[in-house]
């Protein structure tokens, strides 16, 4: 699945990406119609390029392009959203949006409204090791992927203020 523009700016904020996300982001731009001088740089650059290197051409595309970048926070919960809204349309398996959101929760200091992606990723782990899921008593292996999409249909409407589709 190719990064989205919300996916970069978010993990951005998160300070999670690597030159060759920013690549990637390029590429699809390009391949969606979009163009820039620096948008053409940044979509040749390498995996293994700087992501100073990365984060200075994406943002000179970003001018080029006419986006605004959101603030740090906005950015975060749009990125958040987007997953949520991945797990609960079957377009990303509830393991790894779960993983996901996991990192998204850590990164956001524990931040009140991502505290139920903290307690799904332990259940998952006590799961996976063959042990009970305290942290989520509903949840088993075999229907973690459902009780995911679940708890992302309720992000959706209580974090993200509009109904899952």
């Amino acid at each position: 699945m190719a990064i989205s523009t919300k996916a970069i700016f978010g993990k951005r904020a998160l300070y999670q990406l690597p030159a060759g996300d920013y690549a990637e982001w390029a590429g699809e731009m390009l391949v969606q119609g979009y163009d820039s001088y620096s948008l053409r740089i940044l979509a040749g650059l390498g995996r293994l390029a700087s992501t100073f290197e990365a984060e200075d051409y994406f943002l000179r595309s970003a001018r080029e392009l006419g986006l605004s970048i959101p603030d740090a926070e906005a950015a975060v919960r749009a990125y958040a959203c987007e997953v949520a809204q991945q797990i609960a349309g079957g377009q990303l398996a509830g393991r790894e949006g779960v993983r996901e959101l996991y990192r998204v929760c850590i990164a956001t200091e524990y931040d009140r409204d991502y505290l139920i992606w903290l307690e799904l990723d332990d259940a998952l782990d006590s799961l996976l090791s063959g042990a009970y899921a305290h942290t989520f008593e509903a949840a088993t292996l075999e229907n973690f992927d459902e009780v995911a999409k679940r708890e992302a249909e309720k992000f959706i409407v209580e974090v993200c203020g509009q109904a899952a589709t």
